[in-house]
Parts: C-alpha cells; structure tokens; sequence
C-alpha cells in the first residue's frame, strides 16, 4: 500500500488523541481517545508492525471499558486493568520478535494505568510515561506519523497539564 495513505492514517489517529488530552472531563478524554486508538491499529496493521497493531487494539478495549463505566455495572469490575495488563503481557509475547517489542507493551501498561484514574490530572500525568516509550517503537517500525504523533501527544499532553492542572489551580485559588 501506498506509504502516503499509511502515514494518513496515522495523522488522522494523531489528531483525535491530539485532540482528547485538550478535554476537560474523563469521557470526552477517552471517547475521542477511542477513534484515535482505532485508526493507529489500522495504521500499524498497515506498515506491518504488529506489536503496535495489538497493543493499540488491547487499548482500545481499555478505553472503551474505562469509559463505559461511567454508565455500565459490568464495566466498573475491579479486574478489568489487571485482564488488560494480562492481555497486553500475552499479546507482546506472541507478536513480539525484538527487544524494541517490548517498549510499547510497558507503555501500554501505563495507560491502562491512566485511563482507570477518574482524575483527570491523574490521567494526564501518568500519559507523561508511554511518549518516549512509543517514539523509540515508532522510529524502529518506520511510522513517520506516529513519531510525530508522541511529539503532539506530549506537547498536548503538557499543554492539558499546564490549562488544567497548573493555570487551572491558580484560577480556582483566586475564585475561592
């Protein structure tokens, strides 16, 4: 396929997860995460790099639990961040063929870390940790899109924190 639609499909992923960390309430951050995360499996699929398909697939469950329970009794099941940290370790391990395999399986774990804490703030910080993780994966598998897509994620990710968390704070202290 041609590597301009490939990396296409990659943009398109990186402006929804872009776009989820510049939200101020959890399920608007995990809806809009979710499209983001379903597009970068079909980016990953497409390059052939399958670790990164799988572990963005796994995640897409993730976010999709996480947000469901909000509203669903079945999703708010206390197993379900140690089913997906499970599943991440076994997926990684069945596609995995390289040391750089195992980068974004910790960065995987990491985000179901963040996705399961109902601040925020919380969420925000903890995503801090899979940006370095991921960019080295991506740089080894070629994706020019999600390479560019941790340096958007990270500067939205700080951006996120320094509205919310930081200018944020201060506001309410003033408010108060």
């Amino acid at each position: 396929m041609n590597n301009f639609i490939i990396q296409g499909v990659g943009y398109l992923a990186l402006a929804f997860i872009i776009l989820s960390f510049q939200k101020n309430t959890r399920t608007k951050i995990l809806g809009i995460m979710l499209i983001g995360l379903f597009l970068f499996v079909i980016h990953y699929s497409l390059l052939g790099a399958w670790v990164g398909a799988m572990m963005n697939l796994i995640e897409a469950g993730v976010v999709f639990v996480a947000y469901k329970s909000e509203s669903d009794a079945w999703a708010k099941n206390k197993y379900w961040p140690f089913i997906f940290i499970s599943t991440f370790i076994l997926a990684g391990f069945l596609t995995g063929k390289i040391f750089i395999d195992n980068l974004p399986i910790i960065a995987q774990i990491a985000g179901t870390i963040a996705v399961y804490q109902k601040r925020p703030r919380i969420i925000r910080f903890i995503m801090l940790i899979p940006r370095p993780l991921w960019f080295l994966y991506n740089f080894t598998v070629g994706s020019t899109a999600g390479m560019i897509a941790e340096i958007f994620i990270l500067t939205s990710v700080l951006i996120g924190i320094v509205r919310f968390d930081i200018l944020g704070q201060k506001e309410s202290r003033v408010n108060k």
